[in-house]
């Protein structure tokens, strides 16, 4: 089996057609026709998911967050950057990004999100996009405060940051994993009680939690469970190795 059969069995599931314009979904580095020892599926790529990647011989790097996004003028390995290019390329190592094309793709990130979510009669939220990225759903009535605890279980994220009345009870509840606050009008415009995403500014959030709540889970918890989700899809599909490595706790420390 070649790099290539994993590319496409994914790029059937999640077409490069769903990608925003500005996005670099797709092969990175490497060669497609290479014959496929293992992969590695992680959120981000960074020296330790190369490091992984070699102690489990895997020849096969897929992540969410795309490694190269702005073009690259020159490759001067004495840079931080480019050393990781240096050694993806002396291990034989080919990088494949998934961003907003699993986003949107059904099943994919903010999908998998609303089923751990155990959201009900999930549907699009931005239905004015051609191809929705954010989605909506339902949950038994509960306080702010109750499904903020519920989300860090389920998301294992160390803290969040809940705007607006904790008290305050919902049902209608929309997400976006990653940076979404742009669908936050959205989300009122839907009458929904309640938005799930990441990176919230102070003032979006001032502005708009008198119409809203907001639960910030981070970045990293709105999405790391992605890695997860596609290690079994892969796994239900092809006999080879196939692990994850997330880097939860590789650069950050919470205090």
């Amino acid at each position: 089996m070649k790099i290539k059969d994993i590319v496409n069995f994914m790029e059937e599931k999640f077409p490069l057609k769903l990608q925003e314009d500005w996005d670099n979904t797709g092969i990175q580095i490497g060669n497609v026709e290479n014959e496929l020892t293992n992969i590695m599926i992680s959120l981000d790529l960074d020296y330790q998911t190369i490091e992984k990647a070699k102690e489990k011989s895997c020849n096969l790097i897929i992540n969410h967050h795309p490694f190269i996004f702005s073009p690259i003028k020159s490759l001067d390995f004495t840079k931080d950057y480019n050393k990781k290019i240096e050694k993806l390329i002396k291990n034989d190592i080919s990088v494949y990004a998934m961003h907003t094309n699993l986003d949107k793709g059904q099943g994919g990130v903010n999908d998998n999100l609303a089923k751990i979510l155990e959201l009900e009669k999930i549907s699009n939220l931005d239905t004015e996009n051609e191809i929705p990225m954010a989605r909506f759903g339902f949950v038994d009535e509960i306080s702010s405060a109750d499904f903020a605890e519920f989300v860090k279980e389920k998301l294992n994220c160390k803290g969040l940051i809940l705007y607006g009345d904790k008290k305050k009870k919902i049902k209608k509840v929309a997400l976006c994993g990653g940076a979404g606050s742009e669908f936050i009008k959205d989300a009122i415009d839907k009458n929904c009680d309640l938005i799930l995403t990441s990176d919230i500014k102070y003032h979006e959030a001032l502005d708009n939690c008198k119409d809203i709540n907001i639960i910030d889970p981070g970045h990293f918890a709105s999405e790391n469970h992605v890695i997860y989700m596609l290690k079994d899809l892969l796994e239900n599909h092809f006999a080879t190795g196939i692990y994850t490595y997330s880097q939860e706790d590789s650069f950050r420390e919470f205090f």
